[in-house]
Order: C-alpha cells, then sequence, then structure tokens
C-alpha cells in the first residue's frame, strides 16, 4: 500500500453497497479501508499520514458514572477497536500540549466522555472536529442553554456548518426529548 503523496480528498464511496456519506476519506485512507474490508492488513506509512485518525467517534453523557457504564458496554460489545474513557481522574485539565493529548489518543477509535472533557478540548484546539466521524450526544435533551452539549454545537459545529470542512455525524439519544410545550421548530432543528 502506497503512503500519502500529497492526493487530495476523494468521497468515500468504495463500490454500490459501502457509502460514508459525509466523510472525505483520502485517496489512500479509502484504498486501506478496501483493503480491510475484504482481509486483514498492515499498514505501514509516516506519523501523521492520517491512518490513525481515518475514523474517530466521541462518545458524551452527562455523568463520569454514565461514561463508565457506556465505556463497560462498548469494550465489551467492540473489542476489536481501541477504546478510551477520558474523566477529571486522568487529570485531563493537566494535559496542556498537543503532544500529550495526540499520545493518549494515538489508535483510539472510541472515546468516551463528559461534554465539558470535549468543550475543553475543542476549545483550546487540541481536539478538531474535522477528525471526528461520529458525535453521540447520549442524554440529548441536556443540549440546551448554557450547557457544554450546546456549546460544543454552538460554538464548533454550527458556525462550520456551511463552510466546506469535515465535520462528524451527530446521533443524539433521549429518553426525554420534549422539553418544553412550547419548543418550536426552528428550536428542535
Amino acid at each position: 500500500m502506497e503512503p500519502p503523496n500529497g492526493s487530495g480528498d476523494v468521497d468515500a464511496s468504495l463500490d454500490s453497497n459501502v457509502e460514508f456519506p459525509g466523510i472525505r476519506l483520502r485517496a489512500y485512507q479509502a484504498e486501506m479501508l478496501e483493503a480491510s474490508l475484504q482481509a486483514n492488513i498492515i499498514v505501514a506509512s509516516d506519523t501523521g499520514s492520517g491512518k490513525t485518525h481515518m475514523f474517530l467517534i466521541w462518545f458524551l453523557a452527562p455523568t463520569v458514572t454514565l461514561c463508565e457504564q457506556q465505556f463497560s458496554v462498548f469494550r465489551s460489545n467492540l473489542p476489536a477497536y481501541e477504546t478510551q474513557l477520558l474523566t477529571g481522574n486522568d487529570d485531563v485539565d493537566h494535559w496542556t500540549d498537543q503532544t500529550t493529548w495526540d499520545a493518549v489518543l494515538a489508535n483510539v477509535r472510541i472515546v468516551l466522555s463528559t461534554h465539558m472533557i470535549l468543550l475543553d478540548a475543542l476549545t483550546h484546539g487540541f481536539v478538531k472536529m474535522s477528525k471526528l466521524a461520529l458525535l453521540i450526544f447520549d442524554e440529548a435533551h441536556h443540549c440546551t442553554k448554557k450547557h457544554p452539549a450546546n456549546l460544543i454545537m454552538a460554538n464548533f459545529y454550527l458556525p462550520k456548518l456551511h463552510e466546506d470542512v469535515d465535520l462528524p455525524m451527530i446521533l443524539g439519544l433521549s429518553a426525554s426529548p420534549v422539553m418544553k410545550a412550547k419548543a418550536s421548530d426552528e428550536a428542535l432543528e
């Protein structure tokens, strides 16, 4: 498999049966993905070439307890994917350089954390929305007003929605979808 040679991004459509709407892969990333669907492979390519951050899922929950519960579920049901739980117990507040974040997230495919951890990482530029393939909001009904979940969307997603940039798909999960009887169509959108 050839390492990246400066080729541009291509739409991720491997064949008529496998498509990834909204995700743009570089040509070599699409080649790696296609090959990995056919057989077990090892990819050798330079550090920083994009092989480890091809797909990153970030699962957000409002409490550490919910994050820990979901972390156990993800690890037991998706053992082939490197999964990382990030909480205040990891001293995330003291991770003040990109090298630390890159080391923690190297080879990770699924991250679970509270909303505040991702908000802080985005605010300080340690994590970029363009590196995420899917952003999952558990208890999505909290995504209102000044809640960190809403600030993630308001500050880092919605402003870039109409730009030509890669953004993750959004999945909101809630058992309580209606918060107010007067919710407008615009507010729900």
